[in-house]
């Protein structure tokens, strides 16, 4: 009895630990639905998305105009007053730039799907994870907060980007007070 407590859990965690270590088959053979897909760009969509999100962090204005194709546009909150083009994307960044030191970008995890044609947001796109640290220049502390991007790829460019953050937590890391909230209009 003692031998069949033993080995039959022992079975499954090896049967799934060498599974998980297999490659996974080719995007096609992988997974598809009606709805969304994995492409086969996935790779090179991510490190588009991956090559973007850096160059926001190094204030690089070329590679930031590089990585967006005609029509970019970018929404950060899903406010209509932080939705800009590629060019209030460079002049945010650079502001970012001048009130930060030591930013970096740390990766978590992305992934790419593609969502059919007749659906909402159809096209191929890149779910971004990570976390973002800098030291605000005023205060001097560092702080920390994660990241979601979801950014719309096509022909090898971004087209979309919505940005996801928790500001209220920068604020209380820094120790500031936040902006007041706008007054919604009657």
């Amino acid at each position: 009895m003692h031998f069949q407590k033993t080995i039959l859990p022992l079975a499954i965690v090896s049967t799934l630990l060498i599974s998980c270590s297999q490659p996974c088959p080719p995007a096609p053979e992988h997974f598809q639905h009606a709805v969304f897909s994995i492409p086969a760009e996935t790779d090179a969509n991510i490190a588009v998305v991956e090559v973007y999100l850096n160059a926001l962090v190094a204030g690089d204005a070329a590679a930031i105009r590089a990585a967006t194709g005609p029509g970019f546009y970018a929404n950060n909150t899903w406010l209509p007053a932080d939705s800009m083009d590629v060019e209030g994307v460079v002049a945010k960044w650079a502001h970012t730039d001048s009130s930060d030191t030591d930013q970096k970008l740390k990766k978590t995890f992305a992934q790419g799907i593609q969502i059919a044609e007749g659906n909402h947001y159809p096209g191929q796109w890149v779910q971004y994870w990570g976390d973002y640290s800098a030291t605000d220049k005023a205060t001097g502390k560092p702080y920390i907060v994660k990241i979601l991007v979801d950014a719309q790829v096509k022909d090898g460019k971004l087209v979309k980007t919505y940005a996801h953050y928790d500001r209220l937590s920068v604020y209380q890391q820094l120790g500031i007070a936040p902006p007041a909230a706008p007054e919604v209009k009657k």
